[in-house]
């Protein structure tokens, strides 16, 4: 275990899109699945119009971490990595919020 935080604790923009990416992948999985589960037991939820709502709050963890490495750590290629899969999920909701 602690040979993969030494990895997460390094200064590369690949390492950077990877925790950009999974984080909020990992909190939208959570988050849909509880959607899921409260409109089967409800039927009251439109799952469809749910997913916009659940990618723009699936950021939360990327905001959180961007200042952590680039405020703590002083990882400056990390936290440029993952404001770049920031910005690339801010864009997805946008094209998803004019498209439907």
């Amino acid at each position: 275990m602690g040979n993969f935080v030494e990895k997460l604790r390094r200064d590369s923009l690949p390492m950077g899109l990877f925790i950009g990416f999974v984080c909020p992948a990992i909190l939208f999985g959570i988050l849909y699945g509880i959607v899921v589960i409260v409109q089967q037991q409800t039927g009251a939820l439109n799952i469809e119009k749910m997913i916009q709502k659940l990618i723009l709050l699936s950021v939360i963890p990327n905001v959180l971490l961007l200042r952590y490495y680039l405020v703590k750590l002083k990882y400056d290629l990390t936290g440029r990595g993952i404001l770049l899969v920031t910005f690339v999920i801010a864009m997805l909701f946008a094209v998803l919020e004019i498209a439907l």
